[in-house]
């Protein structure tokens, strides 16, 4: 090649055009390049379009201390001396002295001139595996946040994997393998909380006070210990913070630190958040510290009711905190120990439907222990110790108990009173705490969706009632879906019941309620007294549905059919199921609003936002494509260079 200035600029034009048109060009002695970054670049689009490994093998400097002379050869040049013998070698050696070269010199002019090349090589290449070289192996932003997206909701790596190779056509054409994907992922992972779980915590929760000033923390770093409750959180405890469950579970860390959650209740019945914890420990002194810390951040106001398991240490921090709350036992719990505390007995289903029988076919505490005594005589139970316990501690957990208090229709049977119900699917005793932080976000984030589309859908449709009752109309303008269809079920079950007037004294009428019910797969018939105040209508039934639930029961209903009552009192129709309050927690941005992205990441996130929308604009046509196309290949060209290198070339590597 001329080495005059404008051959030198004709080859360098040639060489820039080469890769603006997708090609690549075989070296060539004579050719010239602008700088050192641009060979590297060149040849190392060449070592792949071939199959080969390159690497630097000799270079030297000039008087200046500047490399002007460089050899870049195939990774298998030279031989390799190992001081392991042979019979002791366990991996592969990849050296067996190639020839494959370039040969280059900087000149006086500044520019880059191929000297010498040797093409060949003494081993087979492999151009449709050279992706999967360590030097070619790249993730590009796009793939590197997309494996982040399915990481955060819970995507197994495995799957994610599968994401870029259908977005690239098939599976050779991606230049990374799942073990890349592993190894991004878990690399990831760690940098949440690289300089300990604890500390990423704390992080997080800065980041949340600079966001909203109301985001509540508080740390005892004495022994570990952290509560924390967002802005959204706080707020709604001024509505659903009545009535509380906590349940708790281990995340896998090095202090095995227990997690555990107050739950609330909101108006259409899902599980709502009203704060976190995390101890080092199952004490007493740790549950007390997180029980003020959660009275402090709620502004002294304890909550009426709080639902646990058969915790000691924690009904004991109760006691001292909450003196004034009604504690009762999550019925769940109690029961799902039945197989292990029974099973052992001959007759282990019997006793089993006995115990239920006791347990939820009973209305009175007369009845539940004459059923209770009945069955452990029964059966021969009076040592089981674990029954014992059960009926010595019968007011906290036996719905005959305590249904006759306001629970906020926590089942005394469902899955739903557990802290499960909230974090399902994001946090279990699998998940570290350097997880936790972004499980913790996606879960907020996925609660308040529901909430958002509940709400909108109990305002923008209406479920029509199944009778013209113009109590059930009063509920239908009332209620949420949600607390509307559990009206609905006790309407239909009235059709069950026959009401008929058994005392009457001064404005008391005392009602028998026949009900016809099915208990396992045997009907029966039973018998709940209602008393009615004529005067200020006044509802008292046996089954304390509404003391209860805050759901008026078919037994009233009925009772309401005979007194031909028109519309129940205000009282009874209870504003926290109410769907026209707009409440201050629903204007408020849950903490998952607050981003982790790196600033690189955030700012192409916004990009691919805006690209896509024009891209949908420009695929209607191929005219439009093209012309796109045409514009973003003359912007990448006026784009300055990024680290030091061309933007041609780096280009021209993501497009092929």
């Amino acid at each position: 090649m001329d080495s005059s200035n404008n051959m030198v600029d004709d080859e360098v034009m040639k060489v820039d055009n080469i890769n603006d048109d997708d090609t690549c060009w075989d070296p060539a002695t004579g050719m010239c390049f602008s700088c050192l970054d641009e060979v590297k670049s060149f040849y190392g689009e060449y070592a792949l379009k071939k199959g080969f490994r390159w690497k630097i093998r000799t270079s030297r400097k000039g008087s200046d201390g500047e490399i002007c002379y460089l050899i870049l050869a195939c990774s298998r040049v030279g031989s390799n001396v190992s001081k392991v013998s042979c019979t002791s070698k366990t991996l592969p050696e990849k050296v067996n002295s190639c020839p494959a070269k370039i040969c280059v010199k900087m000149e006086e002019n500044g520019l880059w001139y191929i000297k010498k090349f040797e093409p060949d090589h003494s081993h087979e290449t492999s151009p449709t595996k050279a992706k999967l070289f360590k030097a070619n192996k790249k993730m590009n932003l796009h793939v590197k946040r997309t494996i982040q997206i399915n990481d955060d909701v819970g995507v197994r790596i495995n799957k994610a994997f599968q994401s870029p190779v259908k977005d690239a056509g098939e599976h050779g054409s991606i230049p990374f393998c799942d073990r890349d994907v592993r190894n991004y992922v878990n690399k990831e992972r760690c940098a949440i909380g690289k300089e300990g779980g604890v500390k990423a915590l704390i992080s997080y929760f800065c980041q949340m006070r600079e966001q909203h000033s109301n985001f509540f923390y508080d740390i005892d770093l004495d022994v570990k210990n952290v509560f924390w409750a967002d802005a959204r959180s706080r707020a709604t405890y001024e509505y659903f913070g009545d009535v509380v469950t906590l349940d708790t579970t281990y995340l896998t860390n090095k202090h095995d630190m227990l997690f555990l959650a107050f739950v609330g209740v909101n108006h259409h019945g899902q599980s709502t958040l009203l704060g976190c914890g995390l101890l080092s420990g199952e004490d007493t002194e740790s549950y007390v510290w997180l029980f003020k810390s959660w009275l402090r951040c709620m502004l002294g106001k304890a909550p009426i009711g709080i639902v646990t398991d058969q915790c000691k240490t924690m009904q004991n921090a109760i006691e001292l905190v909450f003196p004034t709350t009604r504690h009762r036992w999550c019925l769940w719990h109690i029961l799902k120990k039945v197989p292990e505390k029974l099973s052992r007995y001959d007759e282990y289903k019997r006793i089993k439907s006995a115990m239920k029988e006791a347990v939820y076919d009973t209305f009175t505490p007369t009845d539940f222990e004459e059923k209770w005594c009945s069955f452990i005589d029964k059966f021969e139970l009076q040592h089981n110790d674990w029954l014992s316990g059960l009926y010595n501690e019968r007011h906290k957990w036996a719905p005959t108990f305590v249904r006759k208090y306001f629970w906020a229709g926590m089942s005394t049977t469902q899955r739903s009173e557990s802290v499960h119900a909230f974090f399902d699917g994001y946090i279990d005793s699998t998940t570290s705490l350097n997880q936790f932080v972004k499980q913790y976000d996606n879960a907020l984030r996925s609660r308040a969706i529901e909430e958002s589309e509940a709400d909108f859908n109990s305002m923008d449709t209406t479920i029509p009632c199944g009778s013209n009752s113009s109590i059930e109309k009063q509920f239908q303008g009332e209620y949420t879906h949600a607390k509307f269809k559990e009206v609905q079920a006790e309407f239909r079950s009235k059709m069950n019941c026959a009401a008929s007037l058994n005392v009457l004294e001064g404005c008391f009428a005392t009602y028998h309620v026949l009900e016809e019910v099915v208990v396992g797969d045997i009907p029966k018939e039973r018998v709940l007294n209602v008393v009615f105040n004529q005067e200020s209508h006044d509802f008292n039934c046996e089954c304390s549905l509404f003391e209860f639930r805050g759901i008026l029961c078919c037994h009233v209903l009925s009772v309401c059919a005979q007194e031909r009552i028109k519309n129940v009192p205000e009282k009874y129709v209870l504003t926290r199921w109410n769907k026209n309050i707009k409440r201050k927690h629903s204007f408020i941005k849950s903490s998952y609003d607050g981003t982790e992205l790196k600033p690189q990441m955030v700012r192409f996130e916004k990009l691919c936002k805006h690209f896509y929308d024009i891209a949908e604009v420009a695929a209607k046509s191929e005219d439009g494509t093209k012309a796109l196309h045409e514009m973003l290949r003359q912007f990448n060209s006026n784009l300055p260079p990024m680290d030091g290198t061309t933007n041609k070339h780096e280009t021209y590597n993501e497009m092929k």
